[in-house]
């Protein structure tokens, strides 16, 4: 569930990004947030000196995935004078959960999410395509992201909504998404058939030139 904490962290974050002028050239967009992309042997963010590293052997979808990552990292460090940052304010509301750490990572994720794939482009596409699996594939494309992220931002976009998804290949679902919903498929389950994956709301794409690839998207209406 996104509370109120989390909630603002992903509106600033969408906020910083479209003053940015949002891009999908990741260092260009580094640049309108006041940070710098530079090469090393890890994905890293480094406050002392405004630069987030990338993994020089990332391939080009996901040199894009760190560098959203990386800045967003870079963002929730950001704090007006005598205020707390969002990575402070999220370890003292959060502070309860299992694994700190990991959690940060997965609602930097997120953070990531909306700089690589901003709203503007998240709605076109949905306006273009429909709320549906084939949405998944094109905005993979247009954003250039790896495909289980782009499932990941369908099926968060909408904060009032409800929606689970997942990406299966061979026969088998490698990643899953929901939203206020519990998908019945999930991560390591059989993917399921057109006669059993089928009403309203629901979706199912064969990837492209991936014959063994397949989106699937549930949409609840409420």
């Amino acid at each position: 569930m996104i509370d109120d904490v989390i909630h603002s962290l992903l509106r600033y974050t969408e906020a910083r990004g479209t003053e940015a002028a949002p891009s999908a050239d990741m260092p260009a967009l580094a640049d309108g947030l006041g940070y710098t992309l530079a090469p090393h042997e890890r994905s890293f963010f480094d406050p002392l000196t405004g630069t987030a590293y990338i993994k020089r052997t990332r391939d080009p979808l996901q040199y894009n995935s760190d560098a959203g990552h990386e800045l967003a990292h870079a963002l929730a460090l950001e704090a007006a004078p005598g205020s707390p940052s969002y990575r402070d304010v999220v370890r003292r509301y959060h502070a309860q959960v299992p694994d700190l750490l990991a959690h940060e990572e997965r609602l930097t994720d997120h953070a990531g999410d909306v700089l690589t794939m901003p709203p503007d482009l998240v709605r076109v596409t949905l306006d273009i395509c429909g709320v549906n699996a084939i949405a998944v594939w094109v905005l993979h494309q247009a954003a250039q992201v790896r495909l289980h992220e782009a499932l990941r931002r369908v099926v968060h976009f909408n904060l009032d909504g409800r929606a689970g998804g997942f990406i299966g290949y061979g026969g088998r679902i490698t990643h899953a998404s929901s939203y206020r919903y519990r998908l019945p498929p999930w991560v390591g389950d059989p993917v399921p058939d057109e006669d059993e994956f089928q009403g309203e709301g629901v979706s199912l794409f064969q990837v492209p030139g991936r014959r063994n690839t397949v989106i699937g998207l549930i949409v609840i209406e409420e």
